[in-house]
C-alpha cells in the first residue's frame, strides 16, 4: 500500500511538471525574448560580415598606399600582398570568435566557464597536436623573416627531397599552397618545409649559346654581337642591364660557340633567352653571318679485304 501512495505522488509530480512545462511555453513572453534573441544574433552575425568587410578593406588600402608611397623598393607589391592575406585571415577569425562569444552570452551560456574548461581540454589536445602547432610556429617565421612571398617562384624541399615546385598562391600560418609548372596544386603543411629555395628574390641569369660558322671572323661576329647588345634593352623589357659578350666559349663540330650573358627580372630568362636568340639570328643574318649546324666530316676508307681485286 506503501509503494502504490509513493506511486501515485511521483506521477501526480510528474504531471504537475508537465503542466508548468505547458503553461510556460503557452506564455507570449517567452516567445517574445526568445525571437529578440534570435533577431540579436542576426544582427550579430550581418555585424560580423560589415566589420570584417570593413577591416579587409581598412587593411588593403593601408598596404596599397604604403606601396604606392615607397615604389622604388624592391618585392613591395609581393610582400604587401602577402601580409594582407595573412593579416585578413587573422582578424576574420578573431572577430568571427567573438561573434561566436555574443551569440553563447546572448542565449545565457556560461562563456567563462567554457573558455576554462577549453583551456583545460586545449592544454590535452596540444600534445596531441604538436604537428599542427610545428606548422603555425614555422608558417609564422616564414612570414616574419619573409622567406617568400605570394606570386614568388619557389621550391620547396623536406629532409633535402623536392615536394613542390611553382608559384605560391597563399601563405597561411598553417598551409601553403603552391602551383606547379601543369596547374597542378601542392598544399604543404608549413611544419614539413625544411629548405626553401626563392627564384623570385634576385634578378635571373641565362647564358645565351650562339654558334656561326669555325670558318667566321670571330672577331667581327664578336663586334656585331657587341653592337646588338649595347641596344638589346630597348628590344627586350625584362632584361635588367645590357647583356655581355663574354666571347669565344667552346668550339665543336665545325662550330666557334659564342657566349652572351642575359641579366634579367626574376624568373623572365626563360622567355628572353627564346626571344633574344630569334632577335640574334636576324640581327647576324642581316651581315651575312649564318647561325651554323653542326657537321660530320664522313670519309670513305678502302676495305683491306678487297685490296688488290681488280
Amino acid at each position: 500500500m506503501k509503494h502504490l501512495v509513493l506511486l501515485s505522488t511521483s506521477i501526480g509530480e510528474d504531471i504537475s511538471a508537465i503542466q508548468q512545462l505547458i503553461n510556460q511555453l503557452k506564455n507570449p513572453e517567452l516567445w517574445i525574448n526568445f525571437g529578440m534573441d534570435i533577431l540579436r544574433v542576426i544582427a550579430y552575425i550581418i555585424l560580423g560580415f560589415i566589420v570584417i568587410k570593413i577591416a579587409n578593406r581598412v587593411i588593403e588600402n593601408f598596404f596599397n598606399f604604403k606601396s604606392k608611397s615607397k615604389p622604388h623598393l624592391k618585392g613591395a607589391a609581393k610582400r604587401n600582398q602577402t601580409l594582407i592575406s595573412v593579416l585578413q585571415n587573422t582578424v576574420s577569425i578573431f572577430l568571427w570568435f567573438v561573434v561566436v562569444v555574443m551569440v553563447l552570452q546572448t542565449f545565457n551560456v556560461p562563456v567563462a566557464t567554457l573558455l576554462a574548461g577549453a583551456g583545460v581540454v586545449g592544454l590535452a589536445v596540444g600534445f596531441g597536436a604538436q604537428s599542427l602547432v610545428k606548422d603555425m610556429i614555422t608558417g609564422f617565421f616564414i612570414i616574419l623573416e619573409n622567406q617568400f612571398d605570394k606570386s614568388d617562384f619557389v621550391r620547396i624541399n623536406t629532409s633535402g627531397t623536392t615536394v613542390a615546385e611553382g608559384e605560391v598562391l597563399f601563405i597561411g600560418l598553417r598551409i601553403t599552397k603552391i602551383q606547379g609548372y601543369e596547374g597542378e596544386l601542392f598544399i604543404i603543411p608549413n611544419g614539413t618545409i625544411n629548405e626553401v629555395v626563392n627564384f623570385s628574390k634576385y634578378n635571373s641569369i641565362a647564358f645565351l649559346d650562339i654558334n656561326v660558322s669555325i670558318d667566321e671572323d670571330l672577331n667581327r661576329v664578336e663586334d656585331l654581337l657587341s653592337a646588338f647588345c649595347e641596344n638589346a634593352m630597348n628590344i627586350e623589357s625584362t632584361l635588367s642591364e645590357p647583356p655581355q659578350v663574354l666571347g669565344l666559349n667552346d668550339i665543336a663540330n665545325g662550330e666557334a660557340i659564342m657566349r652572351v650573358m642575359l641579366v634579367t627580372e626574376p624568373m623572365e630568362h626563360f622567355g628572353a633567352k627564346r626571344r633574344m636568340r630569334k632577335a640574334v639570328k636576324l640581327y647576324l643574318s642581316e651581315y651575312d653571318i649564318n647561325i651554323s649546324v653542326p657537321t660530320m666530316d664522313i670519309q670513305e676508307f678502302e676495305d683491306p679485304s678487297k685490296k688488290g681485286e681488280a
